[in-house]
């Protein structure tokens, strides 16, 4: 009988514990990586927010303004590096699996790979998307965006048409957020 009447003080006491009123001993899944776009002439267009979600990849924010209406491509790239006035230095698409460019071929789409955003008439645009394929930190068998040299977040004049080669048509680059820690 003392054993039962112990059983629900024991189970308060391990509720109590585990009632998530403390701090995570590992938050880097709890962090959010904030990072500016910039023009190619160094005007920030605002800023991308990324998130580590575990296996579930990663959350990808972007907040832009100043960007004519329309849809944008927007991808990460290879190299972590934003030098106008083209952003080509920051390399192609992040792609470490080798696959095809876009959802709509048989081998696509590169991990960098991601939805258009719609920007409104008066020039402003916000999206959230999920990147199933990539990590921040490489964890859970994902690729990492944080690696050696980084990555970075493009933005195209035009919308990816999810099927050319290599990279959807898209156009000029014409935001570039540095995705380094």
């Amino acid at each position: 009988m003392a054993i039962h009447k112990l059983l629900p003080l024991s189970a308060l006491i391990v509720l109590t514990a585990c009632s998530g009123n403390s701090e995570p001993t590992n938050n880097k899944n709890n962090t959010a990586y904030i990072h500016e776009i910039i023009s190619p002439t160094g005007d920030v267009l605002g800023s991308v927010s990324l998130k580590d979600l575990g296996m579930g990849g990663t959350s990808v924010m972007i907040s832009v303004s100043g960007i004519s209406e329309g849809q944008h491509a927007m991808h990460f790239h290879e190299v972590g590096k934003c030098e106008g006035p083209d952003f080509k230095s920051s390399g192609g698409h992040y792609n470490p699996d080798g696959r095809a460019h876009g959802k709509k071929v048989a081998d696509g789409p590169h991990v960098g790979d991601m939805m258009n955003i719609n920007v409104g008439a008066d020039q402003k645009g916000e999206f959230m998307i999920v990147n199933e394929r990539v990590s921040i930190h490489g964890d859970h068998d994902l690729p990492a965006l944080f690696d050696a040299d980084g990555t970075a977040l493009i933005l195209h004049e035009k919308a990816d048409d999810y099927e050319s080669q290599p990279s959807g048509a898209a156009g000029a680059r014409i935001g570039c957020a540095l995705i380094k820690p």
